[in-house]
């Protein structure tokens, strides 16, 4: 092996508000097969380290904010080490050519304590490829997508070994299947190594759909159906706003996640042009009426952005699986025409969505009616006169349905019988939008409402202001 970097140096919070990310240039000569990244900072492993330090690669090809042409992993600080050969490479790095010319390791000071952060960086180039450091992609299979339109249940957020998570994607790609979801996007940190798995492990029962969490020091975003990379360096909302413009330049939509404490909180503001907000992420008593909170404030502002749910599952270990928090947990439901990733995201476009709090469980269905026609979550009633709106519930015996619009609370009653049907006359012009929300089982007398633990909820169905 021929060391082509070693350098030592100390980080302060000085050099963090100067920049989020250093770079460090080494060279690789003509010839080399298999390169080897390993860093080593003060604390590395700790769980309680007063300082965290990121690392990735870039190759030659370039390492311009939103045209880093030559990005080639990202580890986050789950790895010490990082090997890339033109076959295959650590999960979250990408294999490929190694272009000789300049490379670079990116560093990103996520946290330096206040008397600073030292840091060790090794890079090693080898003339043979070596013992390959995973399995290299299986080329991509045929898919047959499902036919719909139908209510397809998924998770649109879960991570393997490709960026923190102990177990492998292989593991958490079998748990979905395990658990009946029709579709599972994985969103792994900031890196793209997972996308030619999905395309080979995809199937009819199943659908993989590409994304990538977005994972800045500020807040975390996640992307669904790219075909290639998203820069994470962001600091400030004009380079997110960037950044969304990017995604949707590719076809993709964005969404905040998580917006709640130690989610962490959402420090962007919130005019930012999202597509959605995860307002259910993992099980709810994990604050997720923060989320919930959050976005009502988009909605009452007058923003029609899609509520949807993620379990975040970082997948466990073989034989470590926890059964109260799994892919599915919760299960985002859409409304699509065909199980394809643009029948997918077409539906979340359309926000027709429904969240439940398991795979299996009580429904709720909710509709708004004027005369002949009907419509459902996601749509928009025209002006025209009030509608009758209507709320159905099956399986929900003992819990309770609330109903809600831009003005508040409509109705909170308890769900007796099995189906259950709410209705009551709107002017959604006046109310601005419908949702509803299937809640636990009231304990106390006083237990307000929003204690409640959620069970389903539902986008809303708008109202058009009368002209």
């Amino acid at each position: 092996m021929r060391t082509l970097l070693r350098w030592e140096g100390r980080f302060t919070p000085a050099d963090k508000a100067a920049s989020d990310y250093v770079l460090l240039p080494f060279e690789v000569p003509p010839g080399i097969a298999r390169l080897e990244v390993r860093y080593a900072f003060e604390g590395q492993g700790r769980p309680d380290a007063p300082s965290v330090i990121d690392l990735g690669l870039f190759d030659p090809r370039g390492t311009a904010f939103l045209e880093g042409e030559g990005f080639r992993g990202w580890s986050g600080s789950a790895r010490a080490e990082a090997i890339l050969t033109p076959r295959a490479a650590t999960p979250g790095y990408i294999p490929g050519p190694i272009f000789p010319g300049r490379w670079h390791v990116i560093l990103g000071l996520y946290r330096i304590a206040p008397e600073g952060c030292p840091v060790t960086v090794v890079v090693q180039g080898a003339e043979e490829e070596g013992p390959l450091p995973h399995p290299p992609p299986p080329p991509p299979a045929p898919f047959s997508p499902r036919p719909g339109p139908a209510w397809f249940r998924g998770d649109l957020q879960s991570h393997s070994h490709h960026s923190d998570a102990p177990g492998s994607l292989e593991d958490l790609v079998a748990a979905a299947r395990r658990r009946g979801l029709d579709f599972l996007a994985v969103t792994e940190h900031n890196t793209v190594s997972h996308f030619p798995y999905l395309a080979a492990w995809s199937g009819p029962d199943l659908l993989l759909i590409p994304g990538e969490e977005v994972t800045t020091y500020y807040g975390h975003m996640n992307a669904w159906g790219l075909p290639r990379w998203l820069d994470f360096r962001c600091r400030t909302a004009e380079a997110l706003r960037a950044v969304i413009a990017a995604a949707h330049a590719m076809g993709a939509l964005v969404s905040i996640n998580h917006p709640k404490t130690d989610g962490p909180p959402w420090e962007y503001p919130l005019a930012l042009p999202v597509d959605a907000v995860e307002a259910w992420q993992g099980p709810w008593p994990l604050r997720n009426h923060e989320s919930l909170a959050f976005w009502e404030r988009l909605l009452r502002a007058g923003r029609r952005v899609v509520a949807v749910g993620g379990s975040d599952k970082h997948q466990d270990p073989p034989g470590e699986e926890m059964p109260f928090y799994q892919v599915g947990h919760p299960t985002t439901w859409v409304y699509a025409e065909a199980l394809t990733v643009q029948g997918i995201l077409d539906a979340l476009r359309a926000g027709r969505v429904v969240i439940t709090a398991d795979v299996e469980g009580p429904w709720l269905t909710l509709t708004a009616e004027r005369d002949d026609t009907t419509w459902g979550v996601g749509d928009a009633v025209p002006p025209g006169g009030p509608v009758r709106v209507r709320c159905r519930v099956e399986g929900g015996e003992g819990l309770h349905l609330r109903c809600l619009s831009r003005r508040g609370e409509l109705a909170f009653v308890p769900v007796d019988r099995s189906p259950f049907e709410w209705t009551a006359v709107l002017d959604l012009g006046e109310h601005g939008y419908v949702r509803a929300e299937l809640r636990g089982v009231r304990h106390f007398p006083e237990e307000r409402p929003e204690d409640l633990p959620m069970v389903v909820m539902t986008n809303p169905i708008w109202g058009a202001p009368a002209p």
